[in-house]
């Protein structure tokens, strides 16, 4: 769902010592692999589970159209902006060194989301908690490779892989049932709560688990780079957010079109720290291969479709239809069994018959699953409210989350396919960056959609008046999908 891969997204590639994987006893090293796993499904539910709270939290905190989708969105972009950095902290300081500091400083930006009185500050606490993310997340990955053997690793990432898909997809439905179950009177600020057990729980066992491991030599951290993207993510995405709501003040607009030139100044600043055989936040050399430059633009244009579906779904059967969290979280259930089936199974196996081209049956899929949704929200068939929790609305929301499986490994796989072994790190790290950016974009583009001036209050018609936006990403990600290698060759890169 958050269209993260475990490809490695830390920006490097540890090169762990043999001798770490085989001084854990059994029984110590399923513990340590457990509470990694803790911290990073903590994360995914993040990106998730605050969904279906945007109609408690938006009416508690009178929150405007634009905060709230800055709630969601906020998160994304500051763990997009700064994961590469969070991986590169993982070389300097030590991998269980920054692991632990990721999820006490993630638990003490979840007790701020929980704690919030206004909706500013409730952005700002969830921006924390996305660069928090960034800072965890990244060590996950490189300390599985510290903790299992080359031949062990496959094992431990397909569990994760598909830890990773199930719990971004069930986000909303343990959001809606700890929203409605109302604990302690908390409402919707048990959805960020939740996490200090779980964090307090996490730091512990690293503390007593986890390996020790010694700072990698001359690590840089290219701060410069990390604060020209996240000026130019800003310059793009809080126009498109702000503008239909506050009537494209001409700030908004010097904004936007100040975007293109943060952008060149970006690259430009990669091309020449890489030209002085540094390692900027970005290597432009990545880009020299057409295939990496395919997939890369395909994850922007098709991996925030799902994030956008889930924001305009909320908003228009909850806020606007009046389905109870707890209706909503059932509603979410099948997009997750979507995700389980074809991430553990049907998509591996599309893949190996169908090679890249299953990526656009993942895509028909989505397509097919959220015009089905319109369909219904457009009363072609009956009662919207009725219809939407009988089989055509779950139907819908299948298609939805089984285009994920289709779509998100197999790109993943196609995209790295042709990078050399030496730049493998970094090429994940942005792909995986790229696809926080693509859900940032998606909801931006579809709430400028739904909160433009002439809004007439949140109903089901929402999922008609995004279509548009939603319509012209599908068709981009198709045409470009059809351009992508129908299967794998081993390239000489990955023979060597």
């Amino acid at each position: 769902m958050s269209g993260r891969q475990s490809a490695g997204p830390s920006g490097s590639v540890a090169q762990p010592c043999p001798a770490t994987a085989a001084g854990l006893s059994p029984g110590r090293r399923t513990l340590a692999f457990v509470v990694v796993a803790i911290a990073f499904v903590m994360d995914l539910l993040d990106v998730t589970i605050v969904n279906v709270a945007l109609p408690g939290i938006g009416q508690a905190l009178h929150a405007s159209g634009a905060q709230v989708a800055w709630i969601v969105a906020g998160y994304a972009l500051a763990f997009a902006v700064l994961l590469v950095v969070g991986g590169r902290l993982g070389d300097l300081y030590g991998y269980r060194t920054m692991f632990v500091w990721g999820v006490a400083s993630f638990t003490v930006a979840s007790l701020a989301c929980g704690l919030a009185t206004t909706a500013g500050g409730l952005v700002l606490a969830r921006v924390a908690q996305g660069a928090c993310g960034a800072v965890m997340v990244p060590q996950v990955l490189t300390l599985m490779q510290a903790m299992y053997a080359p031949h062990e690793r496959m094992r431990a990432f397909t569990i994760f892989g598909t830890l990773g898909g199930v719990s971004s997809a069930l986000g909303p439905v343990i959001g809606g049932l700890l929203v409605d179950a109302d604990v302690g009177g908390l409402g919707w600020r048990s959805v960020f709560l939740i996490n200090l057990p779980v964090g307090l729980l996490a730091i512990v066992g690293a503390l007593r688990l986890l390996p020790k491991d010694a700072p990698a030599p001359g690590t840089s951290l290219d701060l410069t780079g990390a604060v020209l993207c996240l000026v130019a993510a800003l310059a793009w995405t809080v126009p498109l957010m702000q503008g239909p709501e506050q009537g494209w003040r001409w700030p908004l607009v010097l904004l936007l079109g100040s975007a293109p030139l943060w952008s060149w100044l970006l690259w430009r600043h990669c091309r020449r720290i890489e030209g002085q055989g540094g390692h900027p936040i970005v290597q432009p050399r990545l880009m020299r291969d057409s295939g990496y430059r395919r997939g890369l633009l395909l994850s922007l244009l098709c991996t925030g479709l799902v994030p956008a579906q889930l924001f305009v779904l909320t908003l228009a059967w909850q806020s606007g239809a009046g389905l109870s969290a707890t209706r909503m979280a059932l509603l979410c259930m099948p997009i997750a069994l979507g995700v389980m089936l074809s991430v553990t199974y049907l998509g591996k196996l599309a893949f190996a018959r169908l090679g890249g081209r299953c990526i656009l049956l993942g895509l028909l899929f989505q397509a097919a699953g959220i015009a089905l949704m319109a369909g219904i929200a457009a009363g072609l068939w009956g009662e919207p409210v009725a219809l939407v929790m009988q089989w055509p609305g779950f139907l819908a929301q299948g298609l939805l989350g089984l285009g994920v499986g289709f779509i998100g490994p197999p790109l993943t796989s196609l995209t790295l396919h042709a990078v050399p072994r030496d730049q493998a790190g970094g090429a994940s790290g942005v792909v995986n960056a790229a696809r926080q950016f693509a859900a940032v974009a998606a909801i931006a583009l579809v709430a400028g959609l739904v909160h433009g001036p002439a809004e007439a209050g949140h109903t089901p018609l929402l999922l008609i008046t995004t279509l548009p936006g939603l319509g012209a990403l599908l068709l981009a990600s198709v045409a470009l999908a059809w351009r992508l290698p129908a299967g794998l060759a081993p390239s000489p890169a990955q023979a060597h």
